[in-house]
């Protein structure tokens, strides 16, 4: 499977959230004879070699031993451990780090040795990273024909229609309604205006909405409510959306903040098609 999006979108939580969520419903993990360890997260890091993305899975894992040695050496200690500990998963986190284009010029070698490995011990590979990664896995037709019919794309919340603007407001009322569990009183998000403005703030990006609530946070004393006013001067703290330079959404007229959006939204399609192409 490919899971793919723009940073900030909530990959590695996601995954994060899977491996602890699979593993708690698993009961054949510990044994009398082994320990078995189905799941491995790998994060990829820049230009890896295939001797270092050996080492960074190795390491990723509960291995004990050393991982010094040739290319070999590393491949059939890999080899012993994934039968070993019954491996059943690798989940490469920041994949783009060895498909892109900027890439050594080995990556056909490391690409090569992950669909030997998925062919050697059966195992199921999940690739997270961003669009750059899905641009150039798409050249290794060998490869990518495994991951044809499995890609999730993630994408910002978008307010382009009465569907998006419900689920943006669905995911902000889980916010506030979060935060009041813990006490903090906050300005209710859901409603159209609040959503708008938000949006304009953030383009939609689950990081820069954490960022914006943190920030306005930090701006109110403490134990009284969080009003836009604060969101305002939190904002304006922050460089989370450059594109906007001195426009403060939580300030200006709701009218000057819609065409902002009008203008967000055109921007963020151009983009979107962009990150998806190919050629």
């Amino acid at each position: 499977m490919l899971l793919m999006g723009i940073p900030g979108l909530g990959k590695s939580s996601i995954l994060a959230s899977y491996i602890k969520h699979h593993l708690s419903g698993r009961d054949d993990l510990e044994s009398p004879t082994r320990s078995k360890e189905p799941i491995i997260l790998v994060s990829v890091p820049a230009e890896p070699t295939l001797k270092t993305l050996i080492q960074e899975i190795l390491l990723a894992s509960s291995y004990e031993g050393s991982i010094k040695g040739t290319v070999g050496e590393l491949k059939q200690k890999l080899n012993e451990f994934i039968c070993e500990r019954g491996v059943e998963l690798l989940i490469f986190d920041e994949f783009q780090h060895f498909l892109r284009e900027q890439a050594k010029s080995n990556t056909r070698g490391v690409v090569n040795h992950i669909k030997l490995m998925m062919d050697k011990h059966k195992l199921a590979v999940v690739m997270a990273g961003t669009p750059a990664g899905y641009r150039s896995i798409a050249h290794y037709d060998e490869l990518y024909q495994r991951f044809a019919q499995r890609q999730t794309r993630l994408t910002p919340f978008r307010i382009d229609s009465e569907e998006t603007l419900k689920a943006f407001g669905s995911y902000l009322r889980a916010c506030t309604g979060f935060l009041e569990r813990q006490g903090v009183e906050f300005i209710p998000l859901a409603n159209k205006e609040m959503i708008v403005r938000v949006f304009v703030a953030t383009k939609g990006i689950p990081r820069l909405i954490a960022g914006l609530i943190k920030v306005a946070l930090e701006s109110a004393d403490e134990g009284k409510m969080i009003t836009q006013k604060h969101l305002a001067e939190g904002f304006s703290k922050t460089s989370m959306n450059p594109d906007l330079k001195t426009f403060n959404p939580f300030r200006a007229p709701y009218e000057k903040v819609l065409e902002r959006a009008v203008q967000a939204q055109k921007k963020a399609a151009s983009e979107e098609l962009k990150n998806w192409d190919i050629h």
